[in-house]
């Protein structure tokens, strides 16, 4: 029996690792799957239009749930400061209308996580902590949703590599000469300098005399790109190419015409769907053990790891692969191999469905939120209200504050913000920190079992 499913995802053609994994898979499942798309859709907006139209996308969403009536919701939120507080009033809409949902976690701030979450567990556990189930990409991300005391399951999973990769090598008009003047290096991720960007290009400049020829592609947008081109252009580098951003046969071209692909990330990485595809693509692999990549990367069978922000070693372990030519070759035959055993999209979407089957089938439909409060004064109503009545209201007023924090910062944090921690962001979370302590207070003052049904 098919299930009726509601993805909620940013617009599938923007740029982004969430729009890379849906894209890929999306003609793959056997479910009817639909798509909410959320988020500015690729347009430059003010900030009063983000705020417009960030609400507007909550109603439409409430709106769809109240007239569509699905199995199940799949989120795909991400520790991060703007993903966590946005996501969590679609979680506790989900939650409110008694429709089902799993959250996919993708993206892991470290900082965030430590700083802002740690701080506020009352509110994970009355938005997303009403999750069915819960999807990762890492173990430690797992082992910390535990630590938070969410008791359902919680699947490990990986992200994928689009058919066209794989069809681009098959292809024998596509077939990329072996034999190459030089070498190139490949770094296809967003430009920041949590992704090693300065360590990629450092290292590179280092080896250029040793290995005559050599290649630094530079694939991606990000926040650090015009400065990137500046440090190049600064030191005098040569033979680093800017291709800005890459997709569909250009990024397969890309990644063929490849030798080894860079990822020197110390960003809280889940699975990025750029190393999968490199692999799909025979390229060896240099990167860092971050997140997820720990948990299925094979040292010396797929390539090497490099210790995080450290340019000296990245450059070791780029010259042991570039002198070591049968290394390659062995590397190369195992990644493509395994690509095509772990990461086509079929694979992927049939393990999302048995997912989605378990979350339907184990517990039954949420009971929705259904009761009203009684009359009578705001307070004393408050006292009188059931219990699921007075979590929720709590919940909202948390993912409010959290709300206007996410735009005060998407407005002036980015301005104040020196080494990415400005004095807005400061007290911003010390700001939360005191109301998120008041409201768990209220909490456990109106309901000593708020947390069994959790």
């Amino acid at each position: 029996m098919k299930r009726k499913v509601l993805i909620h995802a940013p617009n599938l053609s923007t740029p982004g690792g969430k729009q890379t994994y849906y894209a890929a898979v999306k003609d793959h499942f056997e479910d009817e799957v639909s798509f909410f798309f959320y988020g500015g859709q690729g347009k430059n907006e003010s900030k009063l239009s983000k705020v417009r139209r960030l609400i507007h996308d909550y109603w439409l969403f409430y709106s769809r749930l109240r007239k569509e009536r699905y199995d199940l919701v799949l989120l795909n939120p991400s520790f991060n400061l703007k993903s966590f507080f946005r996501d969590s009033v679609f979680a506790l809409a989900c939650y409110l209308l008694g429709v089902k949902f799993v959250a996919f976690w993708h993206g892991w701030q470290w900082e965030f996580e430590k700083k802002v979450v740690r701080r506020i567990v009352p509110f994970f556990r009355h938005t997303f902590g009403r999750a069915t189930a819960m999807i990762v990409l890492a173990r430690e991300f797992e082992d910390k949703i535990r630590e938070y005391g969410f008791r359902r399951p919680v699947h490990l999973e990986t992200t994928v590599v689009d058919d066209f990769i794989f069809d681009y090598g098959r292809d024998a008009s596509n077939a990329v000469e072996s034999e190459k003047a030089g070498s190139i290096l490949l770094f296809l991720a967003r430009v920041e300098k949590v992704k090693g960007i300065y360590e990629s290009i450092d290292s590179f400049h280092r080896l250029q005399d040793k290995h005559p020829g050599l290649v630094l592609n530079v694939a991606g947008t990000g926040g650090e790109l015009e400065a990137a081109k500046q440090y190049v252009a600064d030191k005098g580098i040569r033979n680093v190419n800017f291709m800005g951003w890459i997709t569909g046969e250009q990024k397969a071209q890309a990644l063929y015409e490849a030798n080894i692909f860079l990822l020197a990330s110390y960003h809280g990485e889940g699975m990025p769907c750029s190393l999968l595809e490199a692999m799909a693509c025979g390229l060896p692999v240099v990167t860092t053990n971050a997140g997820g990549i720990k948990d299925f990367f094979q040292p010396g069978k797929m390539g090497l790891f490099v210790r995080p922000a450290d340019a000296g070693d990245l450059e070791r372990q780029l010259d042991a692969l570039l002198s070591d030519p049968g290394l390659m070759e062995k590397i190369q035959s195992f990644n493509a191999n395994y690509a095509v055993d772990h990461f086509r999209p079929e694979l992927v979407a049939g393990r999302l469905e048995r997912i989605f089957e378990r979350a339907v089938s184990e517990t039954g439909r949420q009971k929705p939120v259904t009761a009203r409060p009684v009359p009578g004064g705001i307070f004393s109503s408050l006292l009188s209200w059931p219990p699921h009545w007075r979590q929720a209201v709590a919940a909202t007023i948390m993912a409010v504050i959290g709300l206007t924090m996410m735009v005060v910062i998407d407005a002036e944090g980015k301005a104040g913000a020196v080494n990415g921690e400005g004095m807005v962001e400061e007290a911003i979370e010390e700001a939360l920190e005191e109301v998120s302590e008041e409201l768990v207070q209220l909490i456990d003052k109106l309901d000593g079992e708020a947390n069994k049904a959790f």
